[in-house]
């Protein structure tokens, strides 16, 4: 069934945002489907997001807030308590999600109201949990930092969104209740030796148990080795910027480089020609190249092979008449076929002539030939060797002086050589988890996986499910085949669309998604600039939830400051195409070039919100002469577009 969230409003009070409450409908339960809310630079957007994205997921519910993240959103040292509230429409039904915040006790509950009335704790409907987690919620509820996440592995998990979203990680799911499923059956089984079964099933359960640390371990280390590789290249690129920058010593140093370069590609090109050479034994050594002429020689001074091949005899064995015109009586068949075995077969002479002509023509007329072909290729390579070993001692020499001459170089190629350092060390210790050692405490994933599977079937023989099992792995492999086709034909198709929107917003930039993996991996490039990413990120998002049957609000801060205004011209008619609801904290320096195009984009259905501190005495008399403006004990809200556009602080930031 399809999802349809909407966000009807919020409150806040008490906490380090303007006191105030924001009410996105324009009739009924049906909210308008874009919303702008203008809050200078110190207003409490940050802290309006956090709340947000604690409401909608429940992330403070288990009290892994601190006090210092409580501090954060406190509004000042007096203030005892304070209260979020959110309102939505989860499909047919209204819900409320109220976080009330303690901070003399540091402690935040939450209280849900839906259905029949008010539940403690963090309880939306079933059917929008699974939307409702703390990494999904980043990704519809965001700030200008989600194009930085969306193209970092150690962020936000780009595939997880998708997988989410269209559901595929169900099968992940079905595949472990699946295994769940017989793990039941063989416990509650009754077997003749209760012993060995109770035995078989600690064994296995300890080897699962033994697999699960493995694998936690494992990823571990490659999650390590991913980001020590990621820093290595910041810094490889620093340590090259810094070096650079004086120009004669740039200019040798990627001359020696070239050279180096090239020298390593004749090495080893002159190194898989010696290889070849060295296949032929001869020319190792004239010992071998006359021996293999004496072979020959030998063939040919006994007359093999022979111009008859046994077939022939056989053949005539069973003709009536000999070639010489007699006839051939079962005796003399007999003696024919008996006296072929004497001769070699059609094979054996192929064979032998084959032999004669690559002696022939690998000795030659000279023994030592070959053998002096691949010592003067020794030598050549010897040479080249050198003169690789020469540029490259010239790289360490330019590269050593930059390091002795500039400290922001040497402290460069101090931190790639410590991580370079801690990258083979984990290396090292990756290398554990494919040693092939044996036994049930080995380090060895792949030996663990089998010795379960292994143990698995002593589990069945000794419950009498074998069938079973056979009936479950054959299952089990159905599921994930369907889930690796579902997977990479959804990422596939949604990249595709992605790129066409990109290529629709800026058709002058060379700025692809190559794939989606744990985050957006752009082709020939780790990212572009500010804008180009938050283009990329919003093309991706667009296609997303463009491509799913559900609708989720999008909630961002700042949609197109980054942007510079030739693409904010594109943007802007891009977001009645993200989402059925889209609410956006924005700043007086973005509607230039934005606002005129979303709201031409959306036929004028565009909520105007203005809302900033009570700072300016004579601001907060503007605002009060409009009759749609809300005040609080620090805050003013002012609906319409006209306060919207004429809407200036002298200094934002210090608003």
């Amino acid at each position: 069934m399809a999802a349809i969230m909407q966000v009807l409003g919020w409150k806040a009070d008490g906490l380090r945002c303007p006191d105030h409450e924001i009410d996105f409908r324009k009739s009924g339960d049906d909210p308008h489907r874009v919303s702008l809310i203008q809050m200078p630079n110190g207003t409490g957007k940050t802290t309006t997001l956090t709340l947000l994205r604690a409401a909608l997921s429940g992330v403070a519910a288990d009290g892994s807030w601190d006090g210092r993240q409580m501090m954060k959103l406190r509004k000042n040292a007096d203030q005892g308590y304070g209260i979020f509230e959110v309102r939505l429409m989860l499909g047919a039904e209204r819900v409320t999600i109220i976080m009330t915040f303690d901070f003399e006790v540091s402690r935040v509950r939450y209280k849900t109201t839906r259905g029949e009335g008010q539940h403690e704790g963090f309880d939306p409907p079933f059917d929008f949990r699974r939307f409702l987690t703390e990494s999904f919620v980043e990704s519809f509820v965001f700030d200008g930092e989600l194009a930085e996440r969306l193209l970092k592995e150690e962020h936000l998990h780009a595939e997880e969104i998708v997988e989410n979203l269209f559901q595929v990680s169900a099968l992940k799911t079905l595949e472990t209740k699946v295994a769940e499923h017989w793990v039941k059956l063989t416990r509650d089984a009754s077997a003749t030796e209760e012993v060995g079964l109770t035995r078989r099933q600690n064994r296995l359960e300890k080897l699962r148990r033994h697999l699960t640390t493995l694998e936690t371990a494992k990823a571990e280390l490659e999650n390590g080795r991913n980001e020590t590789l990621s820093r290595l290249k910041q810094q490889q690129d620093t340590y090259t910027q810094e070096i650079n920058k004086e120009n004669t010593r740039a200019a040798a140093l990627e001359a020696f480089k070239n050279e180096a370069s090239g020298l390593q590609a004749r090495v080893r090109e002159d190194s898989l020609e010696i290889l070849d050479m060295m296949r032929s034994p001869n020319a190792l050594s004239p010992v071998f190249a006359r021996k293999l002429q004496d072979l020959k020689t030998g063939l040919d001074r006994v007359k093999l092979p022979e111009s008859a091949a046994r077939e022939f005899f056989h053949e005539l064995a069973d003709e009536r008449e000999c070639v010489c015109g007699r006839p051939i009586d079962e005796h003399v068949r007999g003696v024919i076929r008996s006296r072929a075995e004497k001769y070699l077969g059609s094979d054996d002479v192929t064979l032998l002539n084959t032999m004669k002509t690559a002696i022939h023509n690998s000795v030659g007329d000279s023994y030592s030939a070959a053998e002096e072909a691949l010592r003067g290729k020794f030598q050549d390579l010897g040479e080249v060797i050198d003169d690789e070993r020469t540029a490259r001692n010239e790289i360490d020499h330019l590269q050593m002086a930059a390091e002795h001459a500039d400290p922001a170089v040497r402290e460069a190629s101090d931190e790639i050589k410590r991580l370079e350092a801690r990258l083979l060390e984990i290396e090292r210790k990756l290398d554990r988890f494919s040693s092939k050692e044996r036994g049930d405490n080995s380090p060895d994933i792949e030996v663990i996986n089998k010795l379960i599977r292994e143990a698995e079937q002593d589990v069945a023989e000794i419950t009498h499910t074998i069938e079973l099992k056979n009936k479950r792995d054959v299952l089990t492999a159905i599921i994930r085949k369907a889930y690796a086709s579902a997977r990479h034909g959804i990422l596939s198709e949604v990249r595709d669309a992605a790129n066409q929107r990109i290529k629709e917003l800026m058709p002058y930039n060379d700025i692809r998604i190559k794939r989606i993996e744990r985050c957006l991996v752009l082709e020939g490039k780790e990212g572009g600039s500010v804008g180009e990413n938050l283009s990329v990120a919003y093309a991706f998002l667009a296609s997303l939830f463009n491509r799913s049957d559900h609708q989720l609000p999008f909630i961002v801060d700042s949609p197109a400051n980054p942007i510079d205004l030739a693409n904010r011209a594109r943007v802007g008619p891009l977001v009645p195409q993200l989402t059925q609801q889209f609410i956006a904290f924005t700043i007086s320096s973005e509607r230039e070039q934005f606002v005129p195009k979303l709201k031409q984009a959306c036929d004028g259905e565009v909520q105007f919100i203005t809302l900033f501190r009570k700072v300016d005495e004579k601001l907060n008399q503007k605002a009060r002469f409009i009759p749609t403006h809300t005040e609080s004990e620090d805050g003013i809200i002012v609906h319409g577009e006209p306060f919207f556009n004429e809407f200036q602080v002298e200094s934002e930031a210090a608003a």
